[in-house]
């Protein structure tokens, strides 16, 4: 008996891991969503956008080119990734690919300023500039639009079948992905730029010129960084990673300690966008060629150098 109860014991903890592993890296994916999403990882092989050049994957120094185009909000399900393009104007197409470059598709072609999408294995989410509309989701496929927010909104995140987003007013909302049971969280204060981990809202207040977050059910509020003076974050782990604008630098903090910062890359830009895979971060830099404005690099957390994406 004693055997077959630590037998239990053992699978009960293996599955509570398996869990856990599983659940930080769709907070890290969703972070990573929430700065354009730029890059991810499955089993050992990176996803990253190479800007014009398109999707790439890379395992062990080996790179494959999966797309031609420039890919934004990389969402990896099962051996699929679903992005989206720019079409025109304030039109973006979302697409998806198999992981080994087959099966190229184009689902839906949307009208919005918002380049970013979430994937569960049902529903597409994604906000929309289309009158009397502004988020809502449609079938894998493409079919079957169902609008589930009707006001205008400037930010938002899909997270445990809950979609959170930040209204034209500045207010943080939810409403479950049913459409179901809408709230408004805050009441006062400018938020900007959401992102959902770990049973909290982060966002950058702009009246405060602070980093906060917010339990799910709005009754809790704390200071995170006032050190974090904009819009360009992503947490990740035990950290806060984000951008010095003042100085144009990456760094990162510990959460719970703001007195503990590092430095990790130095930018010659005014804007960047910080992604995170395994050890490493991916972020836009200025380009090294003058016919685009960006181009991606890549370091360890620690700003340790490896080897740079080639182009």
């Amino acid at each position: 008996m004693k055997k077959k109860r630590r037998l239990m014991m053992l699978i009960l903890l293996l599955i509570l891991i398996i869990i856990g592993i599983h659940y930080f890296k769709k907070n890290k994916e969703n972070g990573n969503i929430a700065n354009m999403g730029l890059a991810c990882e499955k089993d050992g092989v990176i996803y990253y956008n190479k800007y014009e050049k398109g999707i790439f994957s890379i395992k062990n120094g080996e790179e494959k080119q999966l797309t031609d185009e420039t890919a934004y909000s990389l969402n990896l399900l099962d051996d699929k990734i679903y992005y989206i393009t720019v079409a025109d104007f304030n039109n973006v197409i979302i697409k998806s690919v198999d992981t080994n470059g087959e099966n190229l598709k184009s689902i839906a072609t949307i009208y919005t300023s918002i380049s970013k999408i979430y994937v569960d294995h049902q529903s597409i989410y994604y906000s929309t500039n289309e009158t009397g509309k502004g988020i809502a989701k449609i079938d894998l496929n493409g079919e079957n639009e169902q609008i589930l927010v009707t006001e205008t909104v400037q930010d938002f995140q899909v997270a445990q079948k809950e979609i959170y987003y930040v209204t034209n007013t500045n207010q943080i909302c939810k409403i479950a992905t049913s459409g179901q049971n809408n709230q408004t969280l805050t009441d006062t204060g400018i938020a900007k730029k959401i992102q959902v981990v770990d049973q909290w809202i982060y966002y950058y207040d702009q009246t405060e010129n602070a980093l906060f977050r917010l339990k799910p059910n709005g009754k809790k509020k704390e200071l995170v960084s006032v050190l974090i003076q904009n819009e360009i974050y992503n947490v990740s782990g035990k950290y806060v990673y984000y951008f010095n604008r003042e100085q144009s630098k990456i760094a990162r903090m510990r959460i719970g300690k703001s007195n503990q910062c590092d430095d990790i890359a130095e930018l010659q830009v005014t804007k960047t966008k910080i992604n995170l895979v395994n050890d490493e971060i991916y972020y836009l830099d200025k380009s090294e060629d003058e016919s685009q404005t960006y181009q991606i690099y890549r370091r360890k957390v620690n700003g340790d150098p490896i080897k740079p994406v080639e182009y």
